[in-house]
């Protein structure tokens, strides 16, 4: 084989173990909730809105706050740390990175609205 070759393999396993260590982040960075059982338990912590301003313009979850997951790294200070955060974004995606940053940052309590407000069924704001 050429040294070429042994540098793709290279590449190649260190990209699927960066997937693997992500996924596992985020599934115990936070719990999933079905929009149901967000929807009943959302008032008894923070509704953040990880989207950007535009999204969060358009359409938002009554009482939501935005605070962009672009920006998260210097507003989560904003948040309590003794209350649940309940986050959300349009797919999911975005929530769970911003559930990793919390976690890291000494939040416990972080709930996820799964696949995010495309599994949203209630009217937004």
């Amino acid at each position: 084989m050429q040294w070429y070759h042994y540098t793709l393999i290279g590449v190649i396993i260190f990209l699927i173990t960066l997937v693997v260590i992500s996924y596992f982040q985020a599934k115990k960075a936070s719990s999933k909730l079905d929009a149901e059982t967000f929807k009943q338990n959302m008032r008894k912590g923070q509704l953040i809105d990880v989207r950007t301003k535009q999204e969060f313009k358009s359409g938002h979850i009554n009482g939501a706050r935005n605070i962009s997951v672009t920006t998260i790294g210097r507003d989560y200070q904003k948040l309590r740390k003794d209350l649940p955060v309940y986050i959300y974004c349009s797919t999911g995606r975005r929530s769970s990175r911003a559930a990793i940053y919390l976690t890291s940052k000494g939040f416990n309590e972080i709930y996820e609205l799964d696949k995010g407000l495309k599994n949203w069924n209630d009217p937004l704001k």
